[in-house]
């Protein structure tokens, strides 16, 4: 797919999703929709450029620079660095982020942000980056620690600007409401969820992925894949996040495997980054649900990446939920290459999600728990845990006790898709 071409279903051409979303969606266009988005947002080859007319333009003189020492040893942040001091600003760096960091991390990162006077906050990496950069935002402002703040609606005052800048494709995190923590002695994961995480400005530049090493690569565009997925299958989706689901799960079906083996493929990575900021915006307002909530029951406590972890527990979980909702299965389907025709909702649900394991497979991840080493005796534990996750099941679109959730974790454990 050219890139020229990305929007074209949207806009009326291409691909015609719009009769099934109608349908599915009727009721939607009848009830009052909230669409959050971030004020600004730069895409583009090269928009990393205008970093520092962005930043002056916020006011900032000091800036806490939030990364990690992956992207550090890659050389990305020369030109970030460069633009915001080329404007006369001072920058720290903080760069102690590391994969899935835990609540130390944030404690230390706000330690630094009350002690250092800055005026605004630009994070650059993965997830992990933005969303350590998210939490030394709003903690240079609201008093206490980071913990107090873990649920929905805590924080009391906005935080300091932020320009979030991804130099991955998958994790939607600089378009997102909400910074995850992990609290590895419990084995969760805690959300900070307030419109005051919001990045101020998002800058999204599809060449600072370019070096970003295969694995990582396929993991972060398997999280944009679950993204679009279980936003567009939400019981909160909305027509616009809907359109922007379908057309992500179409992009990244297409260019992942390229993205991933051809990393210097700027057309992939271009359509891989867009999809992410797609899907990003879509979870912002609709959420995810049972996947998600899976995942977060072992992704922490045996240290699987987050990517990863979501991707295993995807075509299980969506199994499960399409045949509650058959004409979104059928349009996942279609966004996916996938025939459908003549095909009961149970068995499109079970297509569907065999085209996703084959995705999986195409780029090399893990497709079942006991692949990554999860012993089976955690089944009942994980069901469990994914249960209590209220508020991302609250979105899921077919009820779940705990024997249906041990029968869905069971399937994910084995890799089995089709039986039972």
């Amino acid at each position: 797919m050219k890139i020229e071409d990305m929007v074209a279903p949207i806009t009326g051409g291409g691909r015609q999703t719009v009769g099934a979303m109608d349908r599915e969606t009727s009721g939607q266009m009848f009830r009052v929709n909230l669409l959050t988005l971030v004020r600004r947002i730069l895409f583009g080859q090269r928009s990393a450029r205008s970093i520092g007319d962005e930043a002056k333009a916020l006011g900032a003189k000091r800036v806490l620079l939030v990364t990690d020492m992956g992207v550090v040893k890659s050389g990305v942040l020369a030109e970030v660095i460069e633009g915001l001091q080329g404007r006369n600003m001072e920058v720290q760096l903080f760069s102690d982020v590391e994969p899935e960091p835990d609540i130390e991390t944030a404690d230390q990162v706000t330690r630094t942000v009350r002690g250092g006077d800055f005026d605004l906050v630009c994070g650059v990496g993965g997830g992990s980056a933005m969303d350590i950069a998210k939490i030394a935002s709003v903690m240079a402002t609201n008093p206490g620690e980071t913990r107090q703040y873990a649920g929905v609606g805590l924080l009391k005052k906005p935080g300091l600007p932020k320009v979030l800048v991804p130099t991955t494709a998958g994790t939607g995190s600089e378009m997102t409401a909400n910074a995850l923590i992990g609290l590895h002695e419990e084995g969760t994961k805690v959300g900070v969820i307030s419109p005051y995480v919001l990045a101020d400005i998002a800058v999204v530049d599809p060449m600072l992925a370019l070096t970003l090493p295969a694995k990582p690569t396929a993991s972060s565009g398997l999280d944009a894949l679950t993204h679009a997925i279980e936003s567009y299958i939400s019981l909160d989706a909305n027509p616009i996040t809907s359109l922007l689901s379908l057309q992500a799960m179409e992009l990244i079906t297409h260019n992942l495997p390229t993205a991933t083996f051809e990393g210097g493929n700027l057309q992939a990575r271009s359509a891989m980054s867009l999809s992410a900021m797609m899907a990003g915006i879509s979870i912002a307002n609709a959420g995810t649900c049972s996947g998600h909530a899976a995942a977060y029951g072992y992704a922490t406590k045996y240290r699987i990446p987050h990517g990863i972890s979501v991707a295993v527990a995807l075509p299980y979980v969506l199994e499960f939920n399409l045949t509650t909702c058959p004409e979104k299965g059928r349009a996942i389907a279609e966004a996916m290459g996938v025939t459908t025709s003549g095909l009961s909702s149970a068995e499109t649900a079970t297509n569907v999600a065999q085209a996703v394991l084959s995705l999986m497979k195409k780029v090399q991840c893990p497709v079942s728990l006991v692949q990554l080493g999860v012993p089976k005796t955690e089944i009942t534990n994980i069901a469990r845990n994914m249960l209590k996750m209220t508020r991302l099941m609250v979105h899921n679109p077919r009820p779940m006790n705990e024997s249906k959730a041990v029968n869905v974790i069971t399937k994910m454990w084995e890799g089995s898709i089709g039986r039972g």
